[in-house]
């Protein structure tokens, strides 16, 4: 993969975890209840789990998805529960003190929620199948242009996901109160749980 291919590659991903969606939900709502650390395990969860969807469509995955509607309707229901159900425990979580972190056994938890959320977007395995060929060369061998695509997206994501948890992570100064953080939970969970219920219904991609 040249440079010029590389870093188009880097910018096309960058844009496309620019755009809000449940990741970006994930990130500010769990930055905003318990600070950086916490938004650092989702940031690397998801970008691990972009990743890996990276993987699968490359490894033909995609193709199965596209080529079975049972089976992309199976996966895009899945995501759809799951969507529903992290939209209902952020609906539900309490107000925490601005002070306080989530505890350490907690990340572990986190980091499966974002990996899941992210693996079980059928979007992405579909969205990586259609866009990774436009940057492949066939005459190259496949090992090393799909390493320069994974890690344009755990440089990328890390950068771009990073972004939003500092700037979630300073507000937290600013919502001292229960009830602020009250509506930022339930903003985000709603949110979810919109997309979640969107998806269902939906016959495109949606999540």
């Amino acid at each position: 993969m040249s440079p010029g291919t590389w870093i188009a590659f880097a910018l096309a991903y960058s844009l496309m975890a620019l755009a809000p969606g449940p990741v970006v939900l994930l990130v500010v709502s769990h930055a905003v209840a318990h600070g950086r650390r916490t938004a650092g395990a989702v940031v690397a969860a998801t970008v691990l789990g972009d990743a890996a969807c990276l993987v699968a469509a490359v490894g033909g995955v995609g193709a199965i998805l596209a080529a079975s509607a049972l089976a992309f309707t199976v996966l895009k229901l899945a995501g759809a529960a799951y969507l529903v159900f992290l939209g209902v425990k952020l609906w539900r979580a309490p107000p925490v003190p601005v002070a306080a972190t989530a505890p350490a056994g907690s990340l572990w938890r986190v980091f499966v929620h974002a990996f899941l959320t992210a693996v079980l977007n059928p979007k992405s395995i579909l969205f990586f199948m259609v866009f990774v060929p436009q940057f492949l060369d066939t005459k190259s061998p496949l090992p090393p242009q799909l390493a320069a695509m994974a890690a344009s997206i755990l440089i990328c994501g890390v950068l771009v996901d990073g972004g939003y948890t500092v700037f979630a992570a300073s507000l937290r100064r600013f919502i001292r109160a229960p009830g602020a953080q009250g509506v930022v939970n339930r903003l985000a969970g709603g949110t979810l749980i919109a997309e979640g219920a969107i998806a269902a219904v939906s016959r495109g991609l949606v999540l």
